[in-house]
């Protein structure tokens, strides 16, 4: 009988969350590698249905509703895979810092100012983390599906939405709510859309 010890296991639950991680980075780059040869992820592509209506003319407006339900459900399926992968990513990113900062401050041979120094950057992690949230939260409730929030080192802020476009009022919504939440400058938001 194999009796497995709690390192054991620890490790085993790694080792498959590696796993499913670069099974799901492998279908994410699949599913890009299909979207770049249409263009590249986000950006319009110009489709002539008349290329698509060939032969259809007998169907008329109900195929070319059609086309356009199916790409709209194609586009959403790229926006949807592009946030859960970015999600996880900035999760395992995140897990990993922390686990690295929190054994800095457990090490008994690094001096206090190092122990400080990582303390202060946990605690700054654990704030953006929070802030990221609440953008996410108050732009959601503006009626928008999806979005993402990326603190970046270097005080910046990127957001994408899940939405065909926004208009400047949108816009303007979403940059008083960073500036309000993050405390950050307008020339420091970079806001894109993904549908």
């Amino acid at each position: 009988m194999m009796v497995f010890k709690r390192k054991q296991i620890v490790i085993l639950a790694l080792i498959l969350l590696i796993v499913v991680a670069g099974y799901l980075q492998y279908s994410y780059r699949q599913g890009s590698t299909a979207a770049d040869a249409e263009g590249k992820l986000g950006e319009a592509v110009y489709v002539d249905n008349e290329i698509y209506n060939e032969g259809f003319e007998a169907a008329g407006a109900d195929f070319s509703e059609d086309m356009d339900e199916q790409t709209n459900v194609t586009a959403s399926k790229i926006a949807n895979d592009y946030f859960v992968q970015a999600r996880m990513d900035k999760e395992q990113s995140r897990s990993e810092a922390a686990e690295s900062l929190k054994s800095i401050t457990e090490d008994i041979n690094a001096s206090t100012q190092i122990k400080d120094e990582a303390h202060i950057k946990m605690m700054a992690m654990v704030e953006n983390t929070e802030k990221e949230t609440r953008i996410e939260t108050l732009i959601n409730k503006m009626g928008f599906e999806e979005s993402f929030i990326l603190f970046a080192d270097n005080g910046s802020i990127d957001i994408i939405i899940k939405t065909p476009s926004l208009s400047t009022a949108q816009t303007a919504q979403i940059t008083d709510i960073v500036t309000r939440q993050a405390d950050v400058d307008v020339a420091d938001i970079h806001i894109r859309t993904m549908f």
